[in-house]
C-alpha cells in the first residue's frame, strides 16, 4: 500500500491536536509528504531514510546533516515500510509519543484502504450499471456473473422504472433503501432495473405514492435492460406531450405512437410555426394538450382547463386558423398530435 499525501497531512493535523510537537511522515524514499511546518514538504528526511534502511526506530539527539533532534519510526504494514513517523524533539521528551502516534497513523492509514476499497467498489458498481443501462448485445457469463454479484438476476427479462422529480430529497432516498438496483441517468432522472415481479410491484406501488415523484415511466419486460430503459426513456418523451397532467407512462400504451415514423417531420413540426409566433401559444398548446387527454369530450376539457365551453371553442378555432388543421376532425387531430410530438 502507498501512503498518499492526504493521508500523511491527516495524520499530522489529528496527532498535533493533542501532542504539543512538530509531526512529520515521510514515504517510502524519505521524502516528508506531510507536516506541521508546511514549508518541509517536499523535501529529504535524513532520519528517516536511516529508519528505513535499518527497519527501526532512529533517534536523533543533536542537530547534524540537515538533521534535527527527534524519534523517527517506520510504519510497517504487512512486513513493509511503506513510510516513517517523525516527532521534532529532544528523544528523551518525545520517545513516550512514539508508539501513541504509531499506531493512531497505523489506524487512520487502514481506514483510508478501507474508504478506498468502498469508493473503489461503488465506481465498480456505477461502471456496471452504466454499461447494463447502454448495453444492447446478447450478455456473455461474465456480464451475467457480474449482475449476480449485485442482486440482479438478468438471466430473467428486466423491467425498468424511470423516475422523474425531487431525486435528493430524503423520501425518495428513504424508497431506495433496500433496493440496490437503481442508477442516477445523465438527465437528472433516475432509472430501477428489476427481474423480479414482487420487488416491480412494491418499488411502484412506493413510488407512486410518493409526493416527491413527479412522473413515472414503465419500459416493459425486455430480455436485454437496455432496451426497456429506452422504451421507458421514450414513453416518458412521448407522454409528457400527449397526456402531460399523467403521472404514468406506459411504453405499451404509446408504442404505436413510438413506432410510427414520418419521411419529413419537418412538415408536422411546421404546422405550429404561426401558433408559436401567436401571443398566446402556450395557452393554445395547453388547450389541445387537454383536448387530447380528455378524448375529445368538450365538457370535461373545459372542466380541466377551468375555463367556459365558448372559450374552448374559441380556442379550437384559433389553432385551426393557425395552423390550417381542425382538432375536431379525427385524422387532422391526428396530425396535430404528431407535429405536437415532433414539436
Amino acid at each position: 500500500m502507498e501512503l498518499s499525501k492526504f493521508t500523511a497531512q491527516k495524520i499530522v493535523q489529528k496527532m498535533m491536536e493533542v501532542i504539543p510537537y512538530n509531526i512529520n511522515v515521510m514515504d517510502e524514499d524519505g521524502i516528508i509528504i506531510g507536516s506541521g511546518d508546511i514549508k518541509r514538504v517536499g523535501d529529504a528526511h535524513e532520519g528517516a531514510r536511516k529508519a528505513i534502511e535499518n527497519c527501526a526506530i532512529n533517534e536523533v539527539y543533536d542537530d547534524k546533516e540537515g538533521m534535527k533532534p527527534g524519534v523517527n519510526e517506520p510504519i510497517i504494514l504487512k512486513d513493509k515500510v511503506i513510510g516513517v513517523i517523525g516527532i521534532t524533539g529532544h528523544p528523551d521528551e518525545v520517545r513516550r509519543f512514539s508508539k501513541l502516534v504509531r499506531v493512531t497513523a497505523v489506524l487512520l492509514i487502514e481506514q483510508a484502504k478501507a474508504n478506498e476499497e468502498v469508493q473503489n467498489k461503488r465506481l465498480n458498481m456505477q461502471k456496471f450499471y452504466q454499461e447494463l443501462a447502454h448495453r444492447k448485445n446478447e450478455y456473455d457469463e461474465e456480464f451475467y456473473e457480474k449482475a449476480k454479484s449485485y442482486g440482479l438476476d438478468i438471466t430473467k427479462k428486466c423491467q425498468t422504472i424511470v423516475v422523474d422529480g425531487d431525486l435528493n430529497s430524503k423520501e425518495f432516498k428513504r424508497i431506495c433503501q433496500g433496493y440496490s438496483n437503481y442508477f442516477d441517468l445523465e438527465n437528472n432522472k433516475t432509472v430501477f432495473f428489476i427481474t423480479n415481479d414482487h420487488e416491480y410491484n412494491t418499488v411502484l406501488n412506493n413510488l407512486k405514492d410518493s409526493k416527491v415523484v413527479n412522473k413515472i415511466s414503465l419500459g416493459g419486460q425486455q430480455d436485454i435492460a437496455a432496451v426497456s430503459l429506452e422504451n421507458a426513456q421514450m414513453a416518458m418523451e412521448f407522454g409528457m406531450k400527449m397526456k402531460p397532467s399523467y403521472k404514468i407512462y406506459n411504453y405499451e400504451e404509446f408504442k404505436f405512437f413510438i413506432h410510427l415514423s414520418y419521411d419529413n417531420k419537418e412538415s408536422l413540426v411546421s404546422l405550429f410555426a404561426n401558433l408559436d409566433k401567436s401571443g398566446n401559444n402556450i395557452e393554445l398548446i395547453e388547450t389541445l394538450q387537454a383536448y387530447i387527454e380528455e378524448n375529445g369530450d368538450i365538457n370535461n376539457v373545459a372542466n380541466k382547463l377551468n375555463i367556459h365551453r365558448n372559450t374552448l371553442n374559441y380556442r379550437l378555432e384559433r389553432i385551426h386558423k393557425l395552423t390550417g388543421k381542425n382538432p375536431k376532425t379525427f385524422l387532422e387531430l391526428f396530425e396535430l398530435l404528431y407535429g405536437l410530438i415532433w414539436r
